[in-house]
């Protein structure tokens, strides 16, 4: 249960969507610069550095690479968002709404 606990209090927060980087079939998903790439399309360049997106982020959990989506993406940039989760759909990953995680935690505690 403690896995759990830090998956949603110190990794996502209640208005994130994660994909994560395995999946429906239990697979780990390739390529494996993929959260790279996904995160890369709103990330820009300040002081001479990538910076990602306050929408998309990329985190680690269980090993295994993820990407957080800001739930708000969907209002700010409508095609970006319908482009990921279609992303997301084609290649059967894994999406957790963190804010239903943490009520199925809350229920089960």
């Amino acid at each position: 249960m403690d896995n759990l606990n830090q998956y949603n209090e110190e990794i996502c927060y209640l208005d994130e969507l994660i994909i994560e980087g395995v999946t429906l079939d239990g697979f780990k998903f390739r390529p494996s610069d993929w959260v790279d790439r996904l995160c890369g399309m709103l990330a820009a360049f300040e002081n001479q550095k990538m910076a990602y997106s306050p929408f998309l982020r990329p985190l680690i959990y269980n090993n295994m690479n993820c990407v957080a989506v800001k739930k708000s993406l969907q209002e700010a940039n409508p095609n970006v968002f319908k482009f990921i989760m279609q992303f997301a759909t084609d290649n059967n990953l894994i999406v957790a709404d963190c804010a239903k995680f943490k009520q199925h935690l809350d229920e089960n505690l």
